[in-house]
Formats: structure tokens, C-alpha cells, sequence
């Protein structure tokens, strides 16, 4: 094998790791998106980690935000390393995987699952199967390490499961497939633990789930009923292939490398389980959400299809010899389209974020400092590529307004929000979102001084 063969998934890994550490600096701001803010902006004000849904693996995400408030850096700082988290995150499992491991693909592999497939993902890093997919790639890893003491590689081993577990529901269904594409050996040794593991989190889980988790997982109920074979339908095949194409060209390239290499590896029982796993998936995420519009929530339903081509990718393909070449080739060119994509969509979220330091700028002007705003023809993107104004306005124009001083604090929500139930009634109190009124002394005087008042409309800015 050449020298830069060999070389090939640290050279590729350390493109990635340079790309995503200058774009989470470039956008820290625009990614306040979402969740993202949310958590933030919890996350400092009440002083430790906002852990919602037994999702355990959201404190990864907060930890170096919420470290930086702990030791008084200043708000454009705090939401700076917030942007970064995920990068840090990414520079301590690839040294784990490096330095520990000694596994080379295993730290391509967690590079590539930061930005394979995904573009709007990017501007809302706080993700939890974004998480979890990186803590199955190291169990998946760690499990297969031939030299690592067998009591230590259960501990590790645990503890990487419980973490990916409380990620995302389909971290389960991912590591289901990261187990049954283990060796036969490594698979056998640590069946019972892990089965065993699984199963009591499980119980624990069941017990204390949350009113959304168990609303999100009533589109199960479906399952049972013909909308399964509807999925399937021409039309709906046809509008699922165009987008596909569209927007998971990467995605969809490797995955046909992944299926010519095993089909003409004569790997029939990988590939078999290959395409289970993909069907599994697009029955799964259609009738969870049949919207087949693409925004940054389609991109981390679908992310699934691009982590589990990942996992069968570099655990299956690439020790083939003959596939050594033709995987890097690809994965470099599919990484160049990704960085151009989300370059491309960038100014979208840009232009969001711009919107809202206008917003901030108009409620001033107007003597406010709590403000509704009509969203009414407010849209940002393109058809292909919605960006929309969301149900984070409120808290981001609370971050943005608050980055000049805290004595610059500006709430402006949305008419979205105003109309929830129990909203119209509080207008006098804080609006966070939809879903949290709070009074104003539950903000933290270091980082958002708001005075008492109500909130009142205000034109909007175009």
C-alpha cells in the first residue's frame, strides 16, 4: 500500500477538522439556531446542564459554554466556545481514537460523520444523534481493538453505550446495526454485557419518559396500518429519489459504492443486512415525517441513512483490499461537495441572523424592549432550501441583543408564539418560547437585564 494510502484517513480527517472548526468560528452567531440557542441560553442562566428527555448526551454540547460562564468570560465569548463545542467534541474522540485506539479509519469515520449529508445541520450543533453517532463509531472501535485488556474495553465499552443510548431513539436502531457488523468473536464476548446494559436502560428509560418523547414515538402506531405501503407508491418513490439526488448526492454515492464492493465482494449476508438497515430507515422516516420539504429538521431525521452507510462503509468496504483506493478518491470528492453546499446555504442563515439584529434594532427605536413581530412573508432560502424564521426567534434575539451589554437586552417573539395557549395571558412576564414564561428575575443579571414590561407589536423588517 502507498505511503498516502496509509496516510489517507488522516489527511482526509484533518481537512474536515480544519473545515468544521473554521465554520463554527466564521457562524458562531448564526449558529444560535434552533435548539441550539435554546440550550445555550438555559445552560448559562440557571448555571449547569439543561438535560432534556433522559437525552444524557446534550451535556457534551453544553460543557465548554457552561465552563466559560463558570470562569466570567464575557457573552460573545460563552456563544463563541458554544459554536465550538462540537469541534472539541470531535478533536477528544479522534485523540481517544488515535492515541488509545490506534485506529486511523475510525477517526476518518468520525470526521466524515460531522459533515457527510448534512448542510443545514451544520448551523444547529447541538444535535444529539450528531453525538451519538460519534459515541457508536468509538464502541464500535473500541469493541473491535484486539490488544485492549478485556475488563478495560468493558468498562469503555459501557460506558460509550449508555452515553449513545441517551442520545436519540435512532441511536438504537444504529447500534443494533454497529453490533451485528462487529466481528463474530468481538460480537460474542460482549453480547450479554451489552444485551444486558440495553435492556436495563431500557427499563429505566420506559419508566421515565417524557410527554414528548412518548408523542413522538406515537407514529409507530402507523406502523400497523397501510401507510407503510404507500411509501412505496410510484410517485412517492419518485419524489423521494429526486430528493435524494438533490440534496444526499454524497450520501447516495457512497452508498452505491458500499453496495457494487459488497455485491462483488460476494459479502451477500452484509449487503443484505445493508439494504435491511435502509429500508428499515426510509419506512421509519417517512411515516415519521412524510414532509418531504428539505430544512434543517429533514436533514437530522434523514441523518440516520447517512450513519448507518458510514458505519457499513468503513467496518465492511474499506478493509477490502481492492476498495482501498477507490473509497478515499470518493469520500474526498464527496467532502468537497459538502463544504460547497453548505458555503452555498450559509447566506441563508446569514441573512436569518440579520433579520433578527434588525428586529432588536427596530424594537429599540421603538422604545421597546419586548416586541412581537408578524411573520407573515418573512422567509429566508430558497424553495429547495427552506430557512425559516422558527420558534427560536425569541431566544435568539435575546442572545444577539445582549452580546452589546446586558443592559441591551431586547425579547422579540414571534406571532407564532403569542397565539399558544397560556401565551396571551403572560405577555408581561418573559417569553422564551412557545413553551416557558418565566418573570424577569429568573435571568441572570450577568448576561440579560430586562425590564418589566409587556410585549407589544412591532412592523416588521424586510
Amino acid at each position: 500500500m502507498s505511503t498516502w494510502m496509509k496516510r489517507a484517513p488522516l489527511i482526509i480527517g484533518s481537512v474536515i477538522l480544519l473545515y468544521v472548526l473554521a465554520f463554527a468560528w466564521r457562524f458562531a452567531d448564526e449558529r444560535l439556531y434552533a435548539d441550539s440557542g435554546y440550550y445555550l441560553i438555559r445552560t448559562i442562566n440557571e448555571g449547569g446542564f439543561r438535560i432534556e428527555h433522559g437525552r444524557w448526551v446534550l451535556g457534551l454540547a453544553e460543557w465548554l459554554p457552561l465552563l466559560g460562564s463558570k470562569l466570567g468570560a464575557d457573552l460573545p465569548a460563552i456563544i463563541r466556545l458554544h459554536s465550538l463545542g462540537n469541534v472539541v467534541f470531535l478533536l477528544l474522540a479522534s485523540a481517544y481514537a488515535l492515541l488509545v485506539l490506534r485506529d486511523h479509519r475510525a477517526v476518518l469515520m468520525l470526521c466524515t460523520a460531522q459533515l457527510i449529508g448534512l448542510t443545514h445541520g451544520l448551523f444547529c450543533p447541538v444535535f444529539e444523534l450528531y453525538y451519538g453517532m460519534s459515541l457508536i463509531i468509538l464502541l464500535h472501535a473500541t469493541l473491535s481493538h484486539g490488544e485492549m485488556n478485556g475488563y478495560i474495553k468493558l468498562a469503555l465499552a459501557s460506558l460509550l453505550l449508555l452515553l449513545a443510548l441517551s442520545s436519540h431513539p435512532m441511536a438504537w436502531l444504529l447500534l443494533v446495526g454497529a453490533i451485528a457488523l462487529l466481528d463474530h468473536r468481538d460480537r460474542r464476548a460482549f453480547f450479554i454485557p451489552m444485551l444486558l446494559i440495553t435492556v436495563g436502560f431500557a427499563i429505566v428509560r420506559w419508566q421515565g419518559m417524557s410527554v414528548y418523547e412518548a408523542a413522538q414515538l406515537g407514529f409507530a402506531k402507523r406502523l400497523v396500518s397501510f401507510a407503510p405501503l404507500r411509501l412505496f407508491a410510484p410517485e412517492t418513490l419518485m419524489q423521494q429519489a429526486l430528493r435524494i439526488v438533490q440534496h444526499y448526492p454524497d450520501t447516495l454515492t457512497l452508498s452505491t459504492l458500499c453496495g457494487i464492493a459488497l455485491w462483488h465482494e460476494k459479502r451477500r449476508r452484509t449487503l443484505l443486512l445493508f439494504v435491511v438497515g435502509m429500508l428499515m430507515l426510509f419506512v421509519l422516516t417517512g411515516i415519521y415525517l412524510p414532509d418531504a420539504t428539505h430544512d434543517r429538521y429533514r436533514e437530522q431525521v434523514d441523518f440516520g441513512f447517512t450513519a448507518w452507510m458510514l458505519l457499513v462503509l468503513f467496518a465492511r468496504v474499506w478493509p477490502l483490499e481492492r476498495w482501498r483506493v477507490p473509497v478515499p478518491v470518493l469520500l474526498l470528492l464527496c467532502v468537497s461537495f459538502r463544504m460547497t453546499e453548505a458555503e452555498r446555504v450559509a447566506p441563508y442563515y446569514t441573512k436569518r441572523t440579520q433579520w433578527h439584529r434588525e428586529l432588536v434594532t427596530t424594537a429599540r427605536k421603538q422604545g421597546l424592549h419586548k416586541a412581537i413581530i408578524d411573520l407573515q412573508g418573512i422567509a429566508f432560502g430558497t424553495v429547495d432550501d427552506r430557512v425559516s424564521p422558527y420558534w427560536s426567534t425569541g431566544v435568539e434575539t435575546l442572545i444577539l441583543s445582549a452580546k452589546e451589554g446586558p443592559e441591551a437586552t431586547v425579547s422579540v417573539i414571534t406571532t407564532d408564539d403569542a397565539v399558544c395557549p397560556g401565551i396571551a395571558d403572560n405577555l408581561d412576564y418573559v417569553v422564551l418560547r412557545c413553551w416557558d414564561v418565566f418573570d424577569e428575575s429568573w435571568l441572570d443579571p450577568r448576561w440579560f437585564q430586562l425590564p418589566h414590561g409587556r410585549y407589544e407589536p412591532i412592523e416588521p423588517t424586510r
